[in-house]
């Protein structure tokens, strides 16, 4: 999911305002892993490694699903 929602954000972008899409996705992909990374493992320890599992798979079905939005956006345009 990484390249792609990357090259979308690019895509989307008018092209005057690319650098600033990059710096805006990078920053928050930064933000993203510097906190659930620690999350995580804290919660390892404490609920199980079920609860991690569980945790990491609801992140990925929510970020299929804004993959599934984009698609539709783009098709729509």
């Amino acid at each position: 999911m990484y390249p792609g929602f990357g090259v979308e954000a690019i895509r989307r972008a008018p092209p005057n305002n690319r650098g600033l899409a990059v710096g805006a996705y990078f920053a928050y992909l930064d933000l993203a892993l510097s906190v659930a990374s620690p999350l995580l493992g804290l919660t390892g320890p404490g609920a199980g490694p079920g609860s991690v599992l569980l945790a990491s798979a609801t992140v990925v079905l929510g970020a299929a699903g804004v993959a599934v939005w984009l698609i539709k956006a783009l098709k729509a345009q």
